[in-house]
């Protein structure tokens, strides 16, 4: 028996070094499933955030398209809102304001783009066709960065003069 004990000396530490190689290999791929997990979880929440600005970019213009359709030249801006009146010569409400507007880590920015018509019922951006001043296509735009990739989200939509029918 003796003999036996003698001759394994050196088995034990190579049971730990393997035990330990096993724990390492099981450690590291957990750490590296859980920075996935909490990195698109990140993005998730990002991309989220971004359609909701989004959203917010387009109901917004509603109500500037409602009050001041005089004001919509074809340009990029940014929305914004002007909770008083302040300066005074400035109405409370949205307001449409030159360039871009960074929030946080997103970029924003309302392009305003005149219409043509190609018939009384199909719109194009094409300025070969008839201008119609009572018609604007407006596109929201949202971009941000994360985790080193780019993200972009835009939505189109028209707008009619319509008080002036």
């Amino acid at each position: 028996m003796e003999q036996y004990i003698k001759n394994n000396k050196g088995q034990i530490l190579i049971e730990l070094i393997i035990a330990v190689a096993i724990i390492s290999i099981i450690l590291s791929s957990t750490l590296i499933a859980t920075h996935s997990i909490l990195q698109s979880s990140t993005v998730s929440k990002q991309k989220l955030e971004a359609k909701y600005l989004l959203q917010q970019q387009i109901e917004s213009m509603y109500a500037i398209v409602n009050s001041s359709w005089a004001n919509l030249l074809p340009g990029e801006y940014h929305v914004y809102y002007n909770p008083t009146n302040n300066p005074p010569t400035e109405t409370q409400g949205w307001k449409l304001g030159v360039d871009t507007m960074a929030y946080n880590e997103y970029t924003e920015y309302i392009t305003i783009s005149n219409v043509y018509r190609v018939n009384s019922n199909q719109v194009t951006s094409n300025s070969t066709y008839p201008y119609d001043p009572n018609t604007k296509e407006v596109t929201a735009t949202v971009t941000f960065k994360s985790f080193g990739n780019n993200y972009t989200y835009n939505e189109s939509i028209y707008f009619t003069n319509w008080q002036q029918y």
